[in-house]
């Protein structure tokens, strides 16, 4: 499981004991990603190596949710890989869901707030319109429900020799659009409330995600002509 972090320390702890308990019965590992927390998350996380199969990246340059997921992927030796925000807004518990979607024979399997049975706890009207704009604007690039979630997993060849470009936190989207695979399934789960520390939601990332779609846009475009040219 990859873990992007930054200023995490309150959850941290919390974080790697529901992912324990989810997977006491498999072969696992946890690569936290850290951007140099100035809150000493990365310390945090690397005091319970003893507790939980836990490998710790600070990253003291390089910033971004995106960068330190695609980071992760490179670190994890498993050949199926899991990303999952630390705030606990995702439950934990669903990656058990997610992987036997992908024993069942998918190749990417997303964690969805807009499938039946999923749901958001606790958001304003505006944000919810947001969410939803969001996703209206990456229609036409996939079909998949929830494309800018932050919770999925995925076979290691669907992004393994691909090059990703990630612009802000909406990684998964670029996967999506990027990546090697023939099915992708969604499962449903409820979006909850941060439990401790700040958003990192900014003006600044919605025009990142605006970046990332005219990007990938672009990218669709080209690959469109490719295959008329070759036709």
């Amino acid at each position: 499981m990859v873990v992007p972090t930054y200023q995490e320390r309150a959850n941290i702890g919390h974080l790697l004991e529901r992912i324990g308990a989810a997977l006491s019965e498999r072969d696992y590992e946890i690569v936290i990603v850290d951007d140099n927390s100035p809150d000493g998350t990365a310390e945090a996380a690397a005091s319970l190596a003893n507790r939980y199969p836990v490998r710790v990246i600070k990253r003291e340059g390089a910033r971004g949710l995106g960068s330190a997921v695609l980071e992760g992927f490179r670190k994890a030796e498993g050949g199926v890989i899991a990303v999952i925000d630390a705030d606990l807004q995702h439950p934990p518990e669903v990656v058990l869901q997610l992987t036997a979607a992908l024993e069942n024979g998918v190749d990417i399997a997303v964690a969805s707030r807009y499938v039946s049975g999923g749901g958001i706890r606790d958001w304003s009207l505006p944000r919810r319109l947001v969410s939803r704009a969001a996703i209206l604007l990456a229609r036409p690039l996939t079909k998949v429900k929830d494309p800018v979630s932050g919770c999925f997993m995925v076979k290691r060849e669907v992004v393994e020799g691909n090059s990703f470009s990630p612009r802000g936190y909406k990684i998964l989207l670029e996967i999506l659009v990027k990546g090697t695979y023939r099915h992708v399934g969604e499962v449903p789960y409820i979006f909850g409330s941060r439990q401790a520390g700040e958003s990192k939601l900014s003006l600044m990332e919605y025009l990142r995600y605006l970046m990332l779609l005219g990007g990938l846009y672009w990218y669709k475009l080209g690959h469109l002509r490719r295959r008329s040219n070759t036709c």
